[in-house]
C-alpha cells in the first residue's frame, strides 16, 4: 500500500487510534501550559539562589513568550509542509535542551536562554494539535477535541503549582527542571512514535505558489489575512480572547484584591477556584457541544452566545456588590471556555493545505492581543493614577476601556458577514 492509500484509509481518524493520538498531543500541551506558569512557583527560590530582583525575574520569564511568539509564522509553514508529527517532535527537542540549560544555569543570561528555548520548543504544542485534528478528524468532534486540549492545559498549570511547591524542599528548582527534562523527552517520543507516520504531511494537492524562500511562504499567509473570516474574528481574537489571557495571567489577582477587597490568602483561593471552573468548563464542553449539535445548535452560535455572556459577567462584576462580584468573575471564566471553540472553528474555514498557517495566524492574534491588553491596562492604570486617582479607581476605569473594546469586537463579529464581501469568506480549495 502506497503512502496516499494509507492516508486515505486513515481519514477520518477514530476509535482507539484517535484516543492514542489525542493523548500524545495532550501530554505535550499539558507540559507546555505548565512550563508557562512554573516560574510563579519557583520564583522565590530562583531569586534567593541567584540573587536577582523582580524586574530581572520578569524580563527573564518573558523570554518564554518571546520564543513562543516569534515561532508562529514559520510554524504555520512547517505544519503545512511537513505535518504536525514531524514539526512538533523536532521543536520539542529544543524545549528539552532549554529545560536542561535552565536547570544548570548559574547566571540570568543562561536562565533566559533556557526559557527562550523552552518557548520555541513548545510553540507548536497546541497549534500542531489543532492543525492535525482539522485535517484528520470529523468536523463535528472539533469542538470537543479543542475543549479536551484546553482541559489538559489547565490541568498542567494546576499540576505545576502545589506538586512543584511540595517538591522544592527536597529536590529544589533545579531538580524540578531535571524532572521536566525527562517529561519533555517522553513527549518527544510520544509525538514521534505515537502518531502514524503516514499522516505526515496531510494528503493535499501541491500549491501553485512556490514556498522555497522566505517571501514565498510569507506570501502564502496573504489569502488568510485578507479573508472575511480573519477580518471577522480579528478584533475578538485581540481584545476578547487576548484580553481573557491578560486578565487570567495578571489582572485577575488585582481585581480580587483592589476591587473586591479580598485578603492575600483569599485571593489565592479565588484564583484556584477560577482555574478549577475553567477546567470544569472545558470538560463540560467536550460533551455539551456534540449534544447541542445534535439538537441543531451550531458550535458557532454556542460559542458566540457564551462570548457575549463573558462580556456581561465582567460588566456585572464591576457594578454588583462585592459579595456577588467574585461569582460573576467565576461565571466569566466559565463562559470564556468558548474562545477555544472559536479557534477550532476558524481553522475549519480554510483548506486543509493551509490549516497550519490558519491556526498559527489566529494564535498570533491571541498572543499579540494578550500582550497589548495586559500592557495597555497597566499603562492606563498609571495614566489615571497620575491624574490623582487611587489604584482601585484607575483599575476600574482601565477595565471599562477594555470592556468597551470587547463589546465593539463582539458586535463586529456578528455584523461582519453582512458588511464584508461574502466571496471573501471563501478560499480556493487548492
Amino acid at each position: 500500500m502506497n503512502n496516499h492509500s494509507s492516508q486515505s484509509s486513515l481519514y477520518p481518524i477514530q476509535g482507539w487510534l484517535a484516543v492514542r493520538i489525542f493523548c500524545c498531543f495532550a501530554l505535550a500541551y499539558l507540559l507546555s501550559y505548565g512550563l508557562r506558569a512554573i516560574n510563579a512557583v519557583i520564583a522565590p527560590s530562583l531569586m534567593a539562589d541567584l540573587n536577582i530582583n523582580n524586574s530581572t525575574l520578569g524580563a527573564m520569564s518573558s523570554a518564554y513568550f518571546i520564543g513562543f511568539f516569534v515561532m508562529q509564522f514559520p510554524l504555520g509553514h512547517w505544519l503545512d509542509k511537513h505535518g504536525s508529527r514531524k514539526s512538533e517532535s523536532i521543536l520539542l527537542i529544543f524545549s528539552v535542551l532549554g529545560a536542561a540549560i535552565f536547570a544548570m544555569a548559574d547566571q540570568v543570561m543562561f536562565l533566559a536562554i533556557g526559557r527562550g528555548l523552552i518557548g520555541v520548543g513548545v510553540s507548536a504544542c497546541l497549534m500542531s494539535a489543532f492543525t492535525y485534528y482539522g485535517r484528520w478528524f470529523k468536523p463535528e468532534v472539533q469542538g470537543s477535541l479543542a475543549s479536551g486540549m484546553l482541559m489538559c492545559g489547565t490541568a498542567g498549570a494546576m499540576l505545576m503549582s502545589v506538586p512543584v511547591q511540595m517538591a522544592l524542599p527536597s529536590i529544589g528548582w533545579r531538580g524540578v527542571f531535571w524532572v521536566m527534562v525527562g517529561l519533555l523527552a517522553l513527549s518527544v517520543l510520544a509525538i514521534r512514535f505515537g502518531i502514524p507516520s503516514t499522516t505526515d504531511p496531510a494528503p493535499v494537492l501541491q500549491k501553485k505558489m512556490k514556498e522555497s524562500d522566505l517571501f514565498g511562504w510569507l506570501k502564502a499567509y496573504y489569502p488568510i489575512l485578507k479573508s472575511g473570516t480573519f477580518l471577522q474574528v480579528m478584533p475578538m481574537g485581540i481584545f476578547n480572547q487576548g484580553g481573557f489571557y491578560a486578565i487570567q495571567t495578571l489582572w485577575l489577582g488585582a481585581w480580587f484584591k483592589d476591587l473586591i477587597h479580598l485578603r492575600g490568602d483569599e485571593v489565592a483561593n479565588h484564583l484556584l477556584i477560577f482555574n478549577l471552573i475553567l477546567l470544569l468548563g472545558y470538560g463540560v464542553n467536550i460533551f455539551l457541544v456534540r449534544f447541542l449539535n445534535k439538537k441543531g445548535i451550531s458550535t458557532y452560535n454556542y460559542a458566540g452566545i457564551l462570548s457575549g455572556i463573558a462580556i456581561l459577567m465582567q460588566i456585572l462584576a464591576l457594578f454588583v456588590p462585592n459579595q456577588y462580584a467574585a461569582i460573576c468573575l467565576f461565571m466569566f471564566g466559565l463562559a470564556s471556555t468558548s474562545f477555544i471553540l472559536a479557534q477550532s472553528l476558524f481553522i475549519q474555514n480554510f483548506p486543509r493545505s493551509i490549516a497550519g498557517k490558519a491556526s498559527t495566524s489566529f494564535n498570533m492574534l491571541i498572543f499579540s492581543g494578550a500582550i497589548v491588553t495586559q500592557w495597555g491596562i497597566g499603562v492606563l492604570i498609571d495614566v489615571f493614577m497620575s491624574h490623582g486617582l487611587i489604584k482601585a479607581e484607575a483599575l476600574q476605569l482601565a477595565l471599562y476601556v477594555m470592556l468597551a473594546l470587547q463589546l465593539g469586537a463582539y458586535i463586529w463579529m456578528w455584523l461582519a458577514p453582512k458588511v464584508l464581501n461574502p466571496a471573501s469568506f471563501i478560499l480556493p480549495s487548492k
